[in-house]
C-alpha cells in the first residue's frame, strides 16, 4: 500500500480513536518468540514517513528476532488525545516522538520516560551529538530523557515568489512594510495569509513570537508561567498587531475551521501568498510543491522590548518508556534514526537533524540549510507558550488567540483567557 494511501487511513482511524501501524507491505506478522517494539509519532509528511519504514527494514536485517511497529496518528490527535491514550493502553509505545520541555517533562513525572544518559553515552551514539542537542531534553539535572532528533524554527512567513515578482514587493523589514505588503496582494485580489487554525497552535505559535517581540523575553516567559497578566497593557498592544491582520481582511476568513495541513495545500496550489508556519513545512513541500517558487523570512522587526531578530524555535525527539520490557531494543532503532545514514534521510526529506554535521554529504534543499543555520545563529530563541510553557495557560492564551484572528476584541478576549489563568493558579 501506497505510503500517501497509509497516511489517509492514518488520519480518518485517529479520528475515532483507532491506531493505525505501518508495516512494509508483505512483512510477515511477529512470531510469539520475536521482540516488538512500537514506536509512535504523528504523521510528519510522506517523505519523512517513508524513511521510517526504510530504518524498520535496516533493523529487522540487523536483528533478524525483532520486529518494529511504527504508529502513526494525524499529529493533531496525537499531540492532543492520542498520544496519552497510546501511554495508558495495554500495547504502549515503547517510544514516542516529543518535544522538549513541558510536555517532557510531564511524561517523566508520570513513569513514562526513561532516564536514557548511559546509553546516549555509549558507542553506538558516541559523536553523533553536541552537548546543545541536549538543551531543554534533561529535568533538574536527573539526566537526558530524550534522543534528540529535529531542530524546528516553529514560525516563519512563507511567501510565494512569483507572487512578490509579480506585484514588485520585496521581503518587507518592519512591521509597516509588512502591513503594506498584505495590502499590496489583497488589492490584487490574491489572499494575503492563508493559516489552518483550527487546532489553534498555528497563529498561536505566532502570537506568541509576537508578544515576546513587544512585551520582551523574560515578561513572555513570566506571562506564559501565569507570573505576569495575560490581559496587561503590553499584552493588549501585543495582540492588537493580530487583530489589525484580521481587521483588514488580510487573513482568509475561514482560518478558526480550516486544519493546518489544508491551509499548507492551498499555499503551494498558489491559493494565497503566505503562510506563517513552522519549518516542517519543507517536508511536505518535497512532494507537494514541485514547481512552486517560494522562500521564507522570519516575522519583521516591530516596536517592543523584545529581540526583534529572535527566533520561535523548539527541538523534538524521541522518549523511551520506562514501562517498556525493551529499552535496549529500542535503543537500538534510536541509534539508526540518529546514525550517519539515518541522518542524511532527514535531511534530504527536508527536516534539520540536530545531529553533528546534518547535511554533509547530503543534496538538500537550501531552504532547509538555511532554516537550520537560522535556529543554530539566532541571538535568541523563544519558545512557542504550548510547548515552553505551562501548558494550560497555553491553552487560555490560543482560546483567546483565536478570538482575536476571528475579529473579537482583544481586551475582552484577554480578559477571558486572565481569568481561565487564576482559577487555575
Amino acid at each position: 500500500m501506497a505510503i500517501r494511501n497509509i497516511r489517509k487511513m492514518a488520519v480518518a482511524a485517529a479520528a475515532i480513536g483507532v491506531t493505525v501501524v505501518l508495516t512494509v507491505s508483505g512483512c510477515a506478522p511477529a512470531s510469539n518468540s520475536d521482540v516488538v517494539i512500537r514506536i509512535a509519532m504523528g504523521a510528519s509528511g510522506d517523505a519523512v514517513d517513508s524513511n521510517f519504514d526504510t530504518l524498520k527494514d535496516q533493523y529487522e536485517t540487523l536483528y533478524p528476532d525483532r520486529k518494529v511497529e511504527i504508529i502513526v496518528q494525524e499529529d493533531d490527535v496525537y499531540q492532543t488525545t492520542g498520544l496519552s491514550t497510546l501511554l495508558s493502553s495495554r500495547e504502549a509505545p515503547d517510544a514516542y516522538f516529543e518535544w522538549s520541555g513541558p510536555r517532557m517533562r510531564n511524561h517523566v513525572a508520570d513513569g513514562d520516560g526513561a532516564d536514557l544518559s548511559e546509553y546516549l553515552a555509549g558507542d553506538a551514539f558516541a559523536g553523533r551529538f553536541d552537548e546543545g542537542a541536549f538543551t531543554g531534553m534533561d529535568v533538574d539535572g536527573s539526566g537526558i530523557y530524550m534522543v534528540p532528533w529535529t531542530g524546528d524554527v516553529t514560525d516563519v512567513i512563507w511567501y510565494n515568489k512569483t507572487i512578490f515578482k509579480d506585484l514588485g514587493l520585496e521581503v518587507p523589514q518592519t512591521w509597516d512594510e509588512f502591513m503594506a505588503v498584505c495590502a499590496a496582494i489583497k488589492k490584487s485580489g490574491v489572499t494575503p495569509i492563508v493559516e489552518g487554525n483550527k487546532d489553534q497552535w498555528t497563529v498561536g505559535n505566532w502570537a506568541s513570537h509576537i508578544s515576546s517581540r513587544v512585551i520582551g523575553e523574560d515578561v513572555y516567559a513570566d506571562t506564559m508561567n501565569g507570573d505576569a497578566p495575560m490581559n496587561s497593557p503590553a499584552m493588549v498592544e501585543a495582540m492588537t498587531y493580530l487583530a489589525d491582520i484580521a481587521s483588514n481582511g488580510y487573513i482568509n476568513d475561514s482560518v478558526n475551521a480550516l486544519p493546518d495541513d489544508e491551509a499548507n495545500t492551498q499555499f503551494f496550489l498558489g491559493r494565497a501568498a503566505m503562510i506563517v508556519i513552522g519549518s516542517w513545512l519543507m517536508a511536505d513541500a518535497v512532494t507537494d510543491a514541485e514547481g512552486l517558487d517560494f522562500g521564507y523570512f522570519n516575522t519583521p522587526a516591530l516596536d517592543g522590548a523584545g529581540d526583534q531578530a529572535s527566533v520561535l524555535g523548539i527541538s523534538t525527539g524521541f522518549m523511551v518508556n520506562a514501562k517498556s520490557s525493551h529499552i535496549a531494543e529500542t535503543m537500538d532503532f534510536l541509534a539508526l534514526v540518529a546514525s550517519a545514514d539515518g541522518t542524511k534521510l532527514w535531511a534530504q526529506a527536508g527536516l534539520a537533524p540536530m545531529t553533528v554535521n546534518p547535511f554533509d554529504g547530503v543534496d538538500a534543499d537550501e531552504r532547509t540549510v538555511s532554516l537550520a543555520t537560522l535556529m543554530s545563529t539566532a541571538p535568541t530563541v523563544v519558545a512557542p507558550s504550548d510547548s515552553g510553557y505551562n501548558i494550560e495557560v497555553a491553552a487560555a492564551f490560543y482560546d483567546a488567540v483565536a478570538n482575536i484572528i476571528g475579529g473579537g476584541n482583544v481586551q475582552d478576549a484577554l480578559d477571558t483567557a486572565q481569568k481561565r489563568i487564576e482559577e487555575i493558579k
